[in-house]
């Protein structure tokens, strides 16, 4: 493992002697929560301060306050309080383990989907430890638990329990070796390594599990994916590659080995002739009537739309996502481009000009060309398909693999542009919708896995 490593339990080798414990981020400063509610489910847990005071926790209702970098969590049936203190921590009872939806503490309120258009609130029930923290009176809670019970709550936020556990025990695979791949904090100089959220994975404590996940995870316990040059492999993935995978260089501007771009189809299928991507056929690819018959895992004709709801995520919104259209006013882009691009001093939008594309045909990099606040032109050049995605849309972007037909009124100012586009999310690595197709199509996980990170082996690193 490289020295880099910020995972703590690896010693220099793949294996472990024990399952690890992680610290999730589940409450962040940046939600603005200075109140947040809890219900205890039973006699049994306990408060620990951090000067390492304990008291029994009666059941029923508490809530945990922040007043500057303190915190204190009060009994409601009570009033009885404790703290304040800089750490409050709730450990369960001992021997404590979940095994079913719905155990552990409820805690309330919490954000999903922080900056996307699904951006929610929902309660969730945590296991294990929780661990209450203040900052500026913000809340924060890092939830302390078992990497396999986390991976548990990861596949059943990400998707549903009720998808087939092929497919599970494959997300399962790419979430655990994800984790351990990471090769940066995503949370710089903060309490937790990972965050419950889409910036890293989603995990929505055990509200959404089913006996079929909790099977899943116990089938490939321990089991990661090991790159050639035996790595951790950094496994992203995102929800719909829309027929063709993305190159990990293309999305992140580095290569993260076993992310290369592939086609998302049987061999011998009709997509196979658009890869990679051209301005010569990308207009057939994303608009053509092969897409009306396509075979490729992905698409409505192996995953239905009608049947989504069942499988994806508790917080996703069902909609068209393998082929989806969208049409943007001057007045829409303005308010994006102006609160998600930086563009402040945007008077009025000119047009949108395509660059750059990844072989997925997702782009890279887009052209604005506007009328400052004064009325003199200037033009912007946005790097990255997330930021293009969040640029163009206060609701975000499913994906940017898009067409964009721009019309303007007869000065030259933009009008409205209407974009049809492939996929959702960027488009690298496991394709969540196109694994679940494959599953329903009778695959194991080992070969989901090795299709989307080409050259990997799967390796158990603890019992």
């Amino acid at each position: 493992m490289s020295s880099t490593a910020i995972f703590p339990i690896i010693d220099g080798q793949f294996k472990m002697e024990k399952e690890p414990v992680v610290g999730i981020g589940v409450v962040l400063s940046e939600d603005r929560k200075a109140v947040i509610g809890m219900r205890i489910p039973s006699m049994g847990y306990a408060v620990v301060t951090d000067s390492g005071k304990e008291w029994p926790l009666e059941a029923g209702e508490h809530e945990i306050h922040a007043v500057g970098g303190q915190v204190t969590l009060i009994d409601k049936a009570t009033g009885v309080a404790h703290g304040p203190s800089a750490i409050i921590s709730i450990l369960p009872p001992a021997g404590y383990k979940p095994t079913k939806a719905g155990d552990g503490i409820l805690v309330r309120a919490i954000i999903a989907g922080r900056g996307f258009h699904w951006q929610k609130e929902h309660n969730q029930t945590l296991s294990h430890t929780l661990e209450w923290r203040a900052n500026a009176g913000n809340l924060l809670l890092v939830n302390r638990i078992a990497l396999e019970a986390y991976l548990t709550g990861v596949i059943t936020g990400e998707m549903s329990g009720e998808c087939p556990i092929e497919f599970m025990k494959a997300q399962a695979v790419a979430a655990r070796s994800w984790l351990l791949g990471q090769p940066r904090p995503p949370h710089p100089g903060q309490p937790f390594v990972w965050c419950n959220d889409d910036c890293c994975q989603r995990y929505h404590g055990t509200g959404g599990w089913s006996e079929r996940a909790v099977q899943a995870i116990r089938e490939c316990r321990g089991q990661v994916l090991i790159t050639p040059s035996d790595k951790y492999c950094d496994a992203r993935y995102s929800k719909s590659t829309g027929g063709i995978s993305e190159d990990a260089t293309s999305v992140w501007g580095e290569v993260i080995e076993g992310l290369d771009a592939v086609v998302d189809a049987p061999a011998g299928s009709h997509i196979h002739r658009f890869f990679p991507i051209t301005e010569d056929n990308l207009v057939e690819y994303i608009t053509g009537d092969w897409v009306k018959e396509t075979d490729a895992f992905a698409s409505p004709n192996v995953a239905p739309e009608s049947t989504l709801k069942r499988y994806l995520g508790r917080v996703d919104e069902v909609g068209e996502y393998f082929r989806w259209e969208k049409t943007l006013t001057q007045e829409s882009l303005q308010e994006s481009l102006r609160a998600r691009a930086g563009l402040t001093d945007l008077g009025q939008v000119l047009d949108l000009i395509p660059g750059k594309r990844g072989r997925s045909g997702r782009l890279e990099t887009l052209r604005v060309d506007y009328l400052d606040t004064i009325g003199a032109p200037k033009s912007v050049v946005i790097n990255r398909e997330y930021y293009i995605r969040a640029a163009l849309s206060k609701t975000f972007l499913y994906s940017s693999a898009i067409l964009i037909d721009v019309q303007k009124d007869a000065t030259g100012v933009l009008k409205k542009a209407h974009l049809r586009g492939a996929g959702w999310g960027h488009g690298a690595g496991l394709c969540q919708i196109g694994g679940l197709g494959r599953a329903l199509k009778g695959q194991a996980f080992p070969e989901i896995l090795k299709h989307y990170y080409q050259g990997v082996r799967l390796e158990q690193i603890y019992p």
